[in-house]
């Protein structure tokens, strides 16, 4: 995995996710991982990172290892 791009914090998620209608699915095996706060913060919820959709709760989640890569997601589109 090598990701190329990362995202810091739940305003870079929001960006990423759902400012325009080419917004990735699935973040896993892309060239995103995580980083900074969001990493610190999916770290103390079991790897996990999840109510971030802006439209309310859908069930979306982000499931991270230790070093940031996305190795499980449910993204809402």
């Amino acid at each position: 995995m090598n990701a190329t791009r990362i995202i810091m914090n739940r305003v870079e998620l929001a960006n990423v996710l759902y400012s325009d209608i080419n917004s990735p699915n699935t973040l896993v095996d892309s060239d995103y991982a995580i980083g900074g706060d969001l990493l610190i913060e999916a770290m103390a919820n079991n790897g996990i990172i999840d109510e971030f959709d802006p439209m309310g709760d859908e069930g979306e989640y982000i499931e991270v290892d230790a070093d940031g890569y996305v190795i499980d997601d449910y993204i809402y589109q």
